[in-house]
């Protein structure tokens, strides 16, 4: 070997070693395959706090929203605010809080959480999902997880602003001096789903999950529908409704996401949950009539027909403008899950959108429990969006249940996807 070689490879081992000290090169525990680099990118909230972060573009330029908030106990969340980058996140705005999302009133709480945003270039509408959660009669964060739950969630949207209340069946409007009325409580009880999907007409769609009414009413047997906003008259409008037996899924369906696949189909994949006989599983309808109809509930399955494992856990969809794929990212797990655990590895994989499926063989390990890490680990709160200067997909992710000592110590970590 001759020294200009020599050099070469000196220079090549040098490159990787600094690669596996700084975190560029990791290798998955089993050895598969190697996971995403990661940075640190917000530290934690305090000793007993994690911080959250979503990101959004609230234009077609390189603007840039997050909203930050922080949590020390499950979906109970506090300290919201945000900041602004008008330069893809180079710099940015100091953090403002963002007021009114709790209200202790006489009659009850209330919560509206703020949501990501999501912009139509075309009709030049900035959506924002915001859920609004009552406590009739108790106060705000009022849980009792071992029992019937105790508040009622509403679905909005905000459209550049202005507030509209997304109603799947007849009941009455939201009216602000009166939260907690008793017929508005009934009807029309929903949870957002993680997205809006924009077709290139300007129809804009947004899957919920939905629950049926009075005696059958139980906030572990929701369904999914999926409302579909009209271009010309601004109008949300609601397709069928599709629930799930509990036998395949003892919490219902939970978090939908919608993509548009290539030949217009709507694909709505649900978090679902296993039960005593029916291990952890996806499920997915789909649309072909423009958001109108969805077909019956269906397991998400790998496209050879193979099933995988996924606790009930959230996930995204994202379209890639580089390569023009559609990716899924989910927590998919080799045995079966216990309800919501456990939640690693975090996947990104490719949709064979001719065969409604995950292939099997494209998919790229994001982040897993690694040596120095507690099973009670959490890879499963996360926003993704494509950066449109680099077209890299970007993945925030608080770690929570890093820490053995504090499991809501945890900061929030960026990742890196290039598509290919």
């Amino acid at each position: 070997m001759n020294s200009t070689a020599r050099k070469a490879v000196a220079l090549a081992n040098s490159l990787l070693c600094i690669a596996f000290c700084f975190g560029f090169i990791n290798c998955h525990p089993s050895g598969e395959t190697p996971m995403l680099s990661r940075k640190l990118y917000l530290p934690p909230a305090g000793e007993n706090e994690a911080r959250w972060c979503t990101v959004s573009y609230i234009d077609d330029k390189l603007t840039r929203l997050e909203v930050h908030r922080t949590s020390g106990e499950s979906d109970t969340y506090l300290n919201y605010a945000q900041r602004v980058s008008h330069d893809n996140g180079k710099t940015w705005t100091p953090l403002s809080p963002i007021e009114g999302v709790t209200r202790q009133l006489p009659e009850g709480g209330l919560v509206t959480y703020p949501g990501r945003y999501f912009y139509d270039p075309g009709l030049k509408i900035l959506y924002q999902l915001r859920m609004r959660r009552f406590w009739p009669g108790n106060d705000v964060y009022t849980f009792n997880w071992g029992g019937e739950h105790a508040f009622v969630n509403q679905v909005f949207v905000l459209e550049n602003s202005v507030e509209k209340q997304l109603r799947y069946e007849a009941g009455p409007e939201y009216e602000p001096e009166n939260p907690f009325a008793h017929e508005f409580l009934e009807r029309n009880r929903a949870y957002f789903g993680t997205n809006i999907a924009i077709a290139r007409d300007g129809t804009a769609f947004l899957p919920m999950v939905c629950y049926k009414h009075g005696d059958e009413y139980s906030l572990n047997r929701g369904g999914v529908v999926l409302m579909r906003r009209d271009p010309e008259t601004g109008q949300w409008l609601a397709s069928n409704q599709q629930y799930i037996a509990p036998e395949l899924s003892s919490r219902g369906l939970l978090e939908p996401a919608v993509a548009i696949l290539s030949d217009g189909t709507l694909l709505i994949v649900c978090r679902g949950s296993n039960t005593s006989t029916k291990s952890g599983r996806k499920w997915f309808c789909t649309s072909t009539d423009s958001g109108m109809t969805l077909s019956p509930v269906q397991e998400f399955r790998y496209d050879d027909g193979t099933r995988f494992y996924s606790p009930s856990s959230i996930h995204h969809f994202i379209r890639s403008t580089k390569n023009g794929k559609l990716y899924w990212l989910a927590n998919i797990v080799k045995q079966p899950p216990e309800g919501n655990s456990p939640r690693y590895p975090l996947y990104i994989t490719e949709i064979d959108e001719e065969k409604i499926a995950v292939k099997k063989n494209n998919r790229t390990l994001v982040d897993d429990r690694r040596e120095d890490d507690p099973d009670k680990l959490q890879l499963s709160n996360f926003c993704v969006l494509e950066d449109r200067e680099t077209l890299d997909f970007e993945i925030y992710l608080t770690r929570i249940g890093q820490d053995a000592e504090s499991f809501w110590r945890a900061g929030v970590y960026e990742y890196t996807f290039v598509p290919r």
